[in-house]
Formats: structure tokens, C-alpha cells, sequence
């Protein structure tokens, strides 16, 4: 059986994509944690192991791809957990590196909506209607 409320974290430094994000997701029943940089977001993930993770990729003090590197070093649930990655452009070189680590969402921000990632995020976690 699944939790009764699914935790997401958004590790995103622009603060109105943040808080856009994380008032969309709120709204739809998600319990967000926000980090500002690839760092906290690390350290937050490691602790609270959310069900899925929404990661910038260009982030002060870690990156997101390094920061998603980290985390599926964790043989239990960092291996597994679901990563979308967010851009402000498609990079063949992430894109790369990042199915090597079992990620396969990638949203460039400037082509999507955020009742898409909403759609997204529930379709990773099995709560699509």
C-alpha cells in the first residue's frame, strides 16, 4: 500500500521556479521539500528519501547531475528512487550521463507547463487518474 501523501523534493536555485513548482505540487497533495542548491538538496534527500526528486541540473555548490551521481550511489533507495531532471538546455552529454544513471525524464524548461510536471510527477509514482 502507498504512503498516504507522496514526498517530492525540488532542488531548484531559481526561486520563482521554485515556488512555482512547489505551490503546484502542494495544491495537487504532495508534501514538497525545497532545497536552493545541489548541497542541500543531497543532504535533504539523504535524510527525508523522498519518493521522487525534481533536480536542476545548473545549481550552486553541486550540480544536479552530480548531486543525482551521489545519490544513486546509495544501494537501497537512492538507486531507485525516480529523478527528473529540469534544463534550460538539452545537453546530449547529460542526456548521456544521465540514462547511464536510470534517468529518462528530462523537461527543458522553456517547453513545458507546470500542470505538465504535475502529470509527470504523478505518472512516476503511480498516482495518475
Amino acid at each position: 500500500m502507498n504512503k498516504a501523501v507522496k514526498t517530492i523534493l525540488i532542488a531548484e536555485d531559481e526561486e520563482a521556479m521554485l515556488d512555482a513548482l512547489s505551490s503546484k505540487l502542494e495544491k495537487r497533495g504532495f508534501n514538497v521539500i525545497k532545497a536552493h542548491d545541489g548541497e542541500e538538496g543531497y543532504k535533504l534527500a539523504m535524510k527525508e528519501k523522498p519518493d521522487l526528486m525534481i533536480l536542476d541540473i545548473i545549481m550552486p555548490k553541486m550540480n544536479g547531475m552530480d548531486m543525482m551521481e551521489k545519490i544513486r550511489e546509495d544501494s537501497g533507495w537512492g538507486g531507485d528512487v525516480p529523478i527528473v531532471m529540469l534544463t534550460n538546455v538539452s545537453d546530449p552529454e547529460n542526456v548521456s550521463r544521465a540514462a547511464i544513471l536510470r534517468v529518462y525524464d528530462f523537461l527543458v524548461k522553456t517547453d513545458w507547463r507546470l500542470d505538465d510536471v504535475v502529470k509527470l510527477v504523478e505518472d512516476k509514482i503511480g498516482l495518475a487518474s
